[in-house]
């Protein structure tokens, strides 16, 4: 049960249920190795198609009808089977539901959203013992929900204004800052994941007018029936999304997966994008997330789940951006100690910090870590995730020597590994509900590392794969090719819990990770 939430009553009997029921895989995924581009001819491993996934690594067929057998005999309705991605969705009634798996199914309320969930360790019918790996939408509390930071411009026509005489950035200002290589993305897709909110193409269109860039093809997608034109208060996380790759990429095809902010609906999203097969795409944004080790939010079974779809990502060649954070070495949990963001804590994608970057009337510009106000959201602030993870081994490539604030001897995954402009004073012009607005947070810099990487597929004419690996690899010159293809951001800190943060330094550290690109010289450093 969620801290602070209180019992309402038992589910109805009667209340129907949809569950996504991940099985085994033929034999374990293996280590990917880096996948499609390469850092100075390191050797590289060629990505996994879709169908050599399914064939040497999908769920066994024998597996799969066992258990749509036996559920569809214990009253269940099987709705959906996939063996590339290990997973059957079944439907039934609570009753049904509980007696199949040996739980009681209540609905609480709790300030952050009334839910459904389960008391007692969920069992599985004996026969179906070491083939079923997870069972999830039984509970359905929804993760906190990640809101962009948003600084209203009181008018469209203030969007005109000269660069000179204004703190904020069009997107493409950006990537010529960062001196991405040209392009526009033709040919490109590019994935976004939404949970909550809504596209509009009314504001894209005001948008990319102001941005003097072309209109984009964009393509909202429902997984599992979710709505794709909410006006909840998420459609501005939604907006930021498209419109930074809108704005550095016009000419890519935007595919947006929107989906349930539970861990059943993350499992599907991410599934259905990477393996979507009638738009196939090679690299993949996230900007949502929550603390992997917050009491009451991520389970042990939607980590592992989700952290093996972002494996199987990886074995394909996908590179996959996720937004680090936007409260600190706190991640908004408050309880003194300091927290990663998951899914960026895993070691499968390209986890991405956040900057301050400011420009002078001469148009050069300073970047320091970014951390406004105390570093909180909650007190209009918001500064970088960043940190070593609790959960997730610090892979053998990430050969950085940085210790946990925490107690203890953690040596984890650490985060982020790489970063670009976050700060909402510093931020990306967009258009949400009519309205132009200078928004920030990491959930900015992920799609447009996003966009950089659809612009390296185009020019390297292959895709850039598993990316964070080679980043910390030397290259020919000798550095590591994060070093020589970012620039190294040395001051700042994400100090927002109570037992400290960390701080931003020479080279790699736990608050910017390698820094902001320089596009051209990671370009030539993946050719």
């Amino acid at each position: 049960m969620r801290p602070g939430a209180q019992v309402l009553g038992v589910a109805d009997p009667d209340e129907w249920l949809e569950l996504t029921i991940k099985l085994r895989r033929k034999k374990p995924l293996p280590e990917p190795g880096a996948a499609g581009a390469t850092a100075s001819g390191a050797k590289q491993a060629a990505p996994l198609t879709r169908a050599e996934l399914e064939a040497q690594y999908g769920a066994d067929p024998a597996d799969m009808e066992k258990v749509s057998t036996v559920l569809t005999g214990l009253g269940l309705k099987i709705l959906k089977e996939d063996a590339m991605t290990c997973t059957i969705r079944a439907g039934g009634r609570a009753a049904v539901v509980e007696s199949i798996f040996q739980v009681r199914l209540f609905h609480y309320s709790h300030p952050k959203g009334n839910y459904r969930g389960r008391k007692g360790d969920l069992h599985v019918p004996a026969e179906l013992a070491g083939i079923i790996v997870a069972v999830f939408g039984l509970d359905n509390r929804k993760l906190v929900k990640r809101r962009p930071l948003r600084r209203r411009v009181s008018s469209l026509e203030q969007a005109q204004r000269a660069a000179a005489s204004r703190s904020w950035f069009y997107p493409a200002e950006l990537a010529t800052a960062y001196s991405f290589p040209p392009g526009d993305g033709q040919g490109q897709t590019v994935g976004l994941l939404e949970f909550g909110g809504g596209f509009f193409p009314d504001d894209l269109a005001t948008f990319c007018q102001n941005a003097k860039v072309d209109v984009p093809t964009v393509k909202p997608i429902s997984v599992n029936n979710t709505p794709t034109n909410q006006r909840d208060g998420a459609e501005g996380e939604v907006m930021l999304d498209v419109e930074v790759v809108a704005g550095v990429c016009p000419k890519a095809t935007i595919v947006v997966y929107f989906s349930t902010f539970d861990e059943g609906g993350w499992v599907t999203a991410i599934d259905t994008a990477v393996h979507d097969q009638q738009n196939p795409l090679n690299v993949l944004s996230i900007s949502w997330g929550y603390a992997e080790d917050a009491t009451g939010a991520w389970s042990p079974a939607a980590l592992d789940a989700v952290n093996d779809s972002l494996k199987a990502a990886a074995l394909m060649g996908v590179t996959i951006c996720v937004a680090a954070g936007d409260d600190g070495s706190d991640d908004e949990v408050g309880d003194g100690h300091a927290h990663v963001d998951f899914p960026s804590s895993s070691p499968y994608v390209l986890a991405v910090g956040g900057t301050t970057l400011k420009r002078s009337g001469s148009g050069s510009t300073t970047e320091t870590a970014w951390k406004d106000g105390d570093g909180l959201r909650k007190d209009n602030g918001g500064s970088t995730g960043g940190g070593v993870s609790t959960y997730f081994a610090r892979p053998s490539w990430q050969t950085v020597n940085i210790d946990s604030v925490n107690p203890g001897s953690i040596v984890g995954r650490v985060v982020p590994d790489v970063s670009a402009d976050a700060s909402a004073n510093t931020g990306y012009w967009t258009v949400v509900d009519g309205q132009g607005g200078a928004t920030g947070g990491t959930s900015a810099a992920a799609p447009l590392w996003a966009s950089l990487i659809a612009r390296l597929n185009a020019v390297l004419g292959k895709p850039v794969g598993y990316l964070s690996p080679l980043l910390y690899q030397a290259g020919a010159n000798g550095q590591p090719l994060g070093e020589s293809a970012c620039r190294d951001i040395t001051s700042g800190n994400n100090d927002t819990a109570s037992i400290g943060g960390y701080s931003a330094g020479p080279g790699y550290d736990a608050v910017t990770g390698w820094g902001s690109p320089i596009g051209t010289a990671l370009m030539n450093g993946l050719k």
